[in-house]
């Protein structure tokens, strides 16, 4: 953690797993003493080389849960399009559950079955738990990610205790979300930072801060994978 502006900043690097590029920055970030949390997404593309070296780094593994199989393969070895457009994203996600497999029944199997490959590969319980483009946040999955979270001994969870005010479309999303998931959080045992803001909303780490009291742990999730972020992080 390092502290900045009077905040105590967990610094946490998502999706892990998901190319190449990804794994390889984050690992070197890790090793680098840059990162507090490393948020992983279960597939057959870990290596053991992998494994090994996130156990060695001593940083938080954090299961990053996803419904990205197919994708997480082709991204290995072909250039990754990383999506814009929030109301997009939210359309084809919802769809995906009116009309697709993606109901709260199926996705709770799917997600118990990333968590005990997890163990399987890691010889451990995750650290924390958290979910790729924040779909746990959706309130009909976010009763079932407490749930596996509580039962495998998941003792951090993503989701932050206050609203944090921006502009930005997913943040103000989240924020909804939020209010509709808080009586569930409220009723768990589950730990979260004060905030959680991911970096992109603002790219400046300064900024990302500007308006929260002093003494808040705040969560920032970055993305390795991009170039600029990654330079960000290296600079720690």
């Amino acid at each position: 953690m390092i502290k900045l502006g009077g905040k105590t900043i967990i610094v946490s690097a998502d999706d892990f797993g998901i190319s190449q590029t990804a794994s390889a920055n984050i690992l070197k970030l890790a090793e680098a003493k840059k990162l507090d949390r490393v948020e992983i997404m279960i597939s057959k593309n870990l290596s053991p080389e992998h494994i090994s070296r996130l156990l060695a780094s001593g940083v938080k593994l954090d299961i990053h849960f996803h419904l990205a199989k197919d994708r997480l393969d082709f991204w290995q070895n072909n250039p990754r399009v990383i999506e814009k457009g929030a109301i997009k994203r939210i359309f084809l996600f919802l769809y995906n559950f009116l009309f697709g497999h993606n109901r709260p029944a199926v996705i709770a199997r799917e997600w118990e079955r990333q968590i005990l490959d997890f163990k399987n590969m890691f010889g451990k319980s995750p650290d924390g738990a958290s979910s790729h483009e924040h779909i746990h946040f959706f309130p009909p999955y976010f009763k079932k990610f407490l749930r596996l979270s509580e039962k495998y001994g998941i003792g951090y969870i993503r989701f932050g205790k206050e609203t944090y005010r921006h502009k930005n479309k997913v943040c103000a999303i989240l924020n909804l979300l939020k209010k509709m998931d808080g009586w569930q959080f409220r009723k768990s045992s589950m730990a979260t930072s004060d905030y959680m803001i991911s970096f992109d909303w603002n790219h400046d780490l300064n900024a990302c801060i500007q308006g929260i009291n002093n003494h808040s742990e705040v969560e920032i999730i970055f993305h390795p994978e991009l170039v600029p972020e990654y330079k960000v992080l290296k600079s720690l």
